[in-house]
């Protein structure tokens, strides 16, 4: 009969596993509300992004994705800084964040750390 511990490991490892096979669509949505939203900062819908983001930075590391957690971090800013600031260049943003989002699908084809 396992131990505690042990029963505790293997729902651990249930959790990040059904995480780490729903990864990939959830970032493939995110990335699709990304295209579809053409950075209008005032929309409910640039909002809800960068809760994704900031959801998606929460759990990564939880769930042995330390570079989901980093990058969704810095995405996460970079949405919130052009919310903020005036004079910064949407073409630069949309470049920095479509690269971000690049590394963050490879992170989640790499697998958890």
């Amino acid at each position: 009969m396992p131990s505690k511990n042990q029963d505790t490991q293997q729902k651990l490892q249930r959790l990040r596993q059904q995480y780490a096979e729903k990864l990939p669509g959830r970032i493939n949505s995110i990335e699709q509300q990304w295209l579809a939203l053409n950075l209008d900062t005032q929309s409910i819908q640039y909002e809800n992004l960068i809760r994704e983001f900031h959801s998606l930075a929460g759990s990564g590391t939880s769930f042995g994705f330390p570079q989901i957690t980093a990058l969704s971090r810095e995405i996460e800013k970079i949405l919130r800084d052009a919310k903020t600031t005036i004079d910064q260049d949407p073409e630069q943003v949309k470049t920095e964040i479509n690269a971000k989002l690049a590394s963050l699908k490879q992170a989640v084809s790499a697998g958890p750390d």
